[in-house]
């Protein structure tokens, strides 16, 4: 009696879906007979034939649009910092724009992540055109010089205050103004957010990777590239020498002048470092006073050298607390040999750095 209810009330409802089917204004009709194979009422199609197939070709073209963007943002998404970033757009917008620069400036970055599909002398070129364009869109020669070497450049703010922006370089002249740019324009705003994302990323890496009172990279970076430049000497025959650097002194200026005259002490020393070296060469500050300098391709005579006028340079500042001798700095020195590990090595020019306490301060010693 039960399944005679049932189905009499489901017969019930198909007729009823049936008759809105044929008398009103609806477009599909589902039945439980059928529910996976929704039917196009053909008397839609018949009052309205071209409007609603505009409507349908309107909505396969957003969801294209859509899994295009979802696409790049999963792309994005898989990335951290900016240069990969811009590779992976360049990537997804090549089948659509052949183009063979993509660059992004952002204000107050000295930094242009660049995506680059060329190589040799025109890669140095398209280079340094862009960072030009990205400086300064109207800038004719740079356009000229696009222009020169047959390619076409469009460029958009992403930000409302203009500061920060995209650059395109590509080839068709023709994809102006086309549906390809138009989806790309459509998407600036997608791209914004992932960006911001990678500069913040970026920001943590580099205070992860560097002593926060001078800039200087920290130990922690100091070991892992000594290690690299030790098994590079060791591949290629190239001296090393590795200098422990420690400051004279400087605790009395601490206790007499306070920490805040010692931090300033400490940065005046690191930029006085920083301008004897070359920018092969790999400067840290270990911790409190205490600062380690990699010296690739020196032998040990030359890095001597250097170090002692590195002394002179520091007594040359004339930096010292009432009543107290003048800031010098010690340095002990040792130069990469087959069989040292970074332990070793650095055992090595610690002692030598011992050595020079010993001798009087304020010297050099091997």
């Amino acid at each position: 009696m039960r399944q005679a209810l049932d189905s009499n009330r489901w017969r019930e409802q198909d007729n009823e879906l049936e008759s809105k089917r044929r008398n009103g204004p609806m477009g599909i009709s589902v039945s439980r007979f059928n529910r996976r194979r929704p039917e196009i009422n053909p008397a839609l199609f018949a009052r309205h034939p071209k409007e609603l197939q505009e409507e349908i070709d309107s909505y396969k073209r957003e969801t294209v649009r859509l899994s295009r963007v979802y696409e790049l943002h999963r792309k994005l998404g898989e990335t951290l910092d900016l240069d990969s970033m811009l590779d992976a757009f360049s990537r997804w917008l090549a089948p659509r724009i052949n183009h063979d620069l993509v660059a992004y400036r952002h204000h107050g970055r000295e930094k242009i992540p660049t995506a680059c599909s060329c190589h040799g002398p025109h890669r140095q070129r398209l280079m340094e055109v862009a960072q030009r364009l990205l400086e300064d869109p109207l800038d004719r020669e740079a356009g000229d010089r696009v222009e020169s070497l047959g390619l076409v450049f469009q460029h958009w703010t992403l930000d409302k205050h203009g500061h920060d922006r995209l650059l395109l370089i590509h080839r068709d002249a023709s994809v102006s103004g086309q549906g390809e740019l138009e989806e790309l324009e459509s998407i600036l705003a997608d791209l914004k957010g992932p960006l911001d994302r990678a500069l913040v990323y970026e920001d943590l890496y580099e205070q992860a990777r560097k002593d926060a009172l001078t800039g200087l990279v920290n130990r922690r970076v100091f070991m892992e590239r000594a290690e690299q430049e030790r098994k590079q000497s060791g591949r290629y025959g190239k001296p090393l020498v590795l200098a422990c650097l420690d400051l004279d002194h400087f605790k009395g200026i601490n206790d007499r002048l306070g920490h805040g005259e010692g931090d300033e002490v400490l940065r005046t020393v690191s930029r006085t470092f920083a301008s004897m070296i070359r920018d092969a060469d790999l400067l840290a500050r270990i911790g409190g006073d205490e600062f380690a300098l990699i010296l690739p391709n020196t032998n040990l005579p030359n890095a001597f050298g250097l170090m002692e006028r590195i002394c002179e340079a520091v007594r040359a500042l004339n930096i010292g607390a009432p009543g107290a001798p003048l800031l010098g700095v010690s340095i002990g020195l040792a130069q990469w040999e087959k069989g040292d590990d970074l332990t070793s090595w650095w055992e090595k020019a610690d002692a030598a750095l011992y050595r020079a306490k010993a001798e009087g301060r304020s010297r050099a010693s091997t």
